[in-house]
């Protein structure tokens, strides 16, 4: 009974924190520090606690993206897309249920997978080094063509910018960057006040005015039926997207952003002749088919490497080490309490979030009846809130009023947004795969790498076909 108690009150705090928009996982894990001292008795217990948080949030970020058109998560944006649209036609409900199909699905199976053969993934791992993981992250941004529609100039535009913000704070030999002698801005800014600001705000700003309508959920339950149909027809699809979600996480030093346009990317390829950003459901069901498997996954890297692949991994991993879990160690390779515990919260907190989503329709229908200016003013203070969790100084304020400056702009003038947070979040990671593959490769070492050469291909080929569905559609 006490481990279905605390299995319950992770999936709580997890979907809590997932509602409110940009939050995600490493908020939620953020904002329950203060709990850990209450499993120093039984730090087991904690392990099913913290991963029912993270598959909890993974579901629950869903709601914002599709309601509100901000992102729950940084991992969560290409939702938006096709999610939104759908509640401005009326469909929120069948767009929300598609969704939470599709991720509890993948994250059961994909998660059962990870987390059954995790001690043998050491071995598989071994063959992706600093290039493949550079050419990965290269694949990210050769996607940013699928997000353009018409206007692919704007796509690198946005993607211009995100690399601008991305390059502000200290660079590799500790010099500042664009930080314009502000102390604050050496650790650059966090992702959270970025997504914020980009998203968030804007769409809040419309609110407030008048311009932008909350979206709200109608009570037919006819629509839970036709999302779960929806994603079961299109079960390859969910099903491809799980499986880029769970490579893409599996690996060390990849962000969970990648799969979820990787995601996205491929099924629009793979539907040429279809229309997507207006509310198409495939467009729905692909990326949240990547979201829980791309946080199952990463786990691997954390757990086994003590490596983290994620933001709210690197989080979990500093969790576990104060619990006295030292990750990445061969000696916890055979703590099979602590995998058993794992698994238990993750798949447990994935089949209950599902439930309780599906369940809370209803209710969070007579939450949305609020008028809309209130709405968008409890919203605002909810995300300033978050955001000032970062350092806990008027800066971070200082920063998401910036932020939501850019992010407005580039509403009004259709720079991409998408792209540029696609670009803020992978700056860093492939400026230091670049370095490192530079200083120990040379052109002919990195010939004889097949993977890398293939990784390198597809980026091309993203290229190319990206732009052949743009002139297809014009």
């Amino acid at each position: 009974m006490e481990i279905i108690f605390i299995l319950l009150l992770g999936v709580l705090w997890g979907l809590m924190l997932g509602i409110i928009p940009t939050a995600g996982p490493s908020t939620a894990l953020l904002t329950s520090f203060a709990f850990i001292p209450y499993f120093y008795n039984d730090p087991y217990l904690a392990v099913i606690f913290y991963t029912s948080c993270v598959a909890a949030c993974a579901t629950g970020d869903t709601w914002s993206s599709i309601l509100l058109g901000i992102p729950g998560s940084s991992s969560s944006a290409a939702t938006v897309l096709d999610g939104y649209p759908l509640a401005k036609q009326g469909k929120a409900t069948y767009a929300l249920s598609a969704a939470f199909t599709s991720s509890t699905l993948n994250g059961l199976f994909w998660g059962g997978l990870v987390f059954l053969f995790m001690p043998v993934y050491s071995k598989l791992l071994l063959v992706f080094g600093i290039p493949e993981l550079l050419a990965l992250n290269l694949l990210a941004f050769a996607c940013v063509i699928f997000l353009t529609r018409n206007k692919i100039l704007l796509g690198f535009v946005g993607l211009a910018i995100g690399l601008v913000l991305g390059y502000i704070g200290i660079d590799e030999n500790n010099a500042p960057r664009l930080t314009f002698g502000w102390t604050y801005l050496q650790d650059g800014i966090n992702v959270m006040i970025i997504a914020a600001g980009l998203f968030a705000m804007p769409e809040l700003f419309d609110m407030a005015i008048g311009k932008n309508k909350l979206q709200k959920i109608q009570g037919n339950f006819s629509q839970v039926k036709q999302g779960i149909r929806a994603t079961l027809k299109n079960w390859f699809i969910s099903f491809k997207g799980g499986a880029i979600g769970a490579i893409v996480g599996a690996l060390p030093g990849i962000h969970g952003v990648v799969a979820d346009w990787l995601a996205y990317a491929q099924t629009k390829a793979s539907h040429k002749d279809e229309k997507f950003g207006d509310g198409n459901i495939k467009g729905v069901i692909g990326p949240e088919g990547a979201n829980n498997s791309v946080c199952a996954a990463s786990f691997v890297p954390t757990v086994v490497f003590g490596i983290p692949g994620t933001p709210f991994a690197a989080i979990i991993l500093t969790i576990f080490y104060l619990l006295n879990f030292n990750l990445g160690s061969v000696e916890l390779q055979s703590d099979t309490k602590f995998y058993q515990n794992l698994a238990i919260g993750f798949l447990g907190g994935t089949v209950l979030v599902g439930i309780f989503c599906l369940l809370l329709a209803r209710p969070i229908t007579y939450i949305l009846k609020l008028p809309t200016r209130l709405y968008a003013f409890i919203i605002t203070i909810l995300i300033f809130w978050s955001c000032y969790q970062v350092s806990h100084t008027y800066n971070d304020i200082l920063i998401l009023i910036f932020c939501a400056v850019v992010g407005l702009l580039s509403k009004m003038l259709s720079i991409n947004r998408p792209a540029m947070l696609l670009g803020f979040i992978l700056f860093d990671k492939i400026e230091s795969l670049t370095y490192q593959t530079v200083g120990l490769y040379n052109v002919s070492m990195l010939a004889e790498r097949p993977i890398f050469i293939g990784l390198i291909l597809l980026i091309f080929l993203a290229i190319y076909y990206g732009i052949r569905y743009i002139n297809n559609n014009k």
